[in-house]
């Protein structure tokens, strides 16, 4: 942490200019030869109080609180004469910080992202499809924490999600195509199948039958995908599973909100 190796150079600092000294002399410090470094001191302070406070972290606060009325002692004039104690209590108390900051980060774990599943962190809902959400609101906490889950490798917590998104997807499609939700997630899904092979074998717009067929081999993904639900104890995926059933069911929801845009639109 960058903000405690700042701290740690300042005590080093003071300590190096009060060496040789009696811890009961009286030193004369120029505070021109540590502005610089004493201003990166009491930001560095500061950055560390904010981390503790997010981390709840009571040692490292108390230490920054101490450091920063030690700290205090040295301002005033361009240049003083001060006892060796005050500046030992710099040098302890600074020391004390990094310590603290570090034994209190034992205790906090901490999970590396390579940059790629970051940005799933970061914006799942713009990489799922930020106008799919918007065409479809009820699904995006579920879009959001599914990409965070595949983020994290929690694979079949990615996929319960997604089955979740898929459902309200499954049930928006039935109303485009006028077919009764059924009482069950299978029978829903027989029967928009079986709309969509009715389109796909009738006569007319090629365009529309291209569509059905598409759509038709998404859905038959999806359903293969949530045959069992993934909420079963029993269920697990992997890895290729999970973001198979991640990016099937992203493509079903896109395809299935343009067409309906292209619907209103009409």
């Amino acid at each position: 942490m960058t903000a405690a190796s700042n701290v740690a150079a300042f005590a080093d600092k003071i300590a190096r200019s009060s060496a040789g000294v009696a811890d009961t002399g009286l030193i004369q410090v120029s505070l021109l030869s540590l502005r610089d470094l004493g201003r990166v001191y009491v930001m560095s302070l500061a950055q560390i109080a904010d981390t503790a406070e997010q981390l709840d972290l009571p040692a490292t606060m108390a230490c920054v609180s101490r450091c920063k009325t030690a700290y205090g002692r040295l301002t005033g004039g361009g240049g003083l004469t001060i006892g060796k104690g005050v500046l030992n209590e710099i040098v302890t108390n600074s020391h004390h910080l990094t310590t603290s900051l570090s034994d209190e980060l034992d205790n906090h774990h901490a999970y590396i992202v390579a940059p790629r599943e970051a940005e799933l962190i970061d914006n799942g809902i713009g990489l799922f499809g930020l106008e799919v959400v918007n065409a479809l609101p009820a699904i995006r906490q579920d879009v959001s924490q599914g990409a965070q889950c595949r983020a994290y490798e929690l694979w079949t917590a990615s996929v319960m999600h997604m089955m979740r998104v898929a459902e309200i997807g499954v049930a928006a499609l039935a109303d485009h195509l006028g077919v009764t939700r059924g009482s069950s997630w299978g029978v829903t899904i027989a029967n928009v199948l079986q709309a969509l092979d009715a389109q796909r074998k009738a006569k007319g717009n090629a365009d529309q039958k291209q569509w059905a067929s598409e759509m038709a081999t998404y859905l038959n993904f999806v359903k293969d995908a949530f045959r069992n639900p993934a909420m079963h104890p029993e269920m697990n995926f992997d890895r290729e599973q999970a973001i198979s059933i991640y990016d099937n069911t992203r493509a079903f929801m896109r395809m299935l909100v343009k067409r309906l845009a292209e619907e209103d639109a009409a």
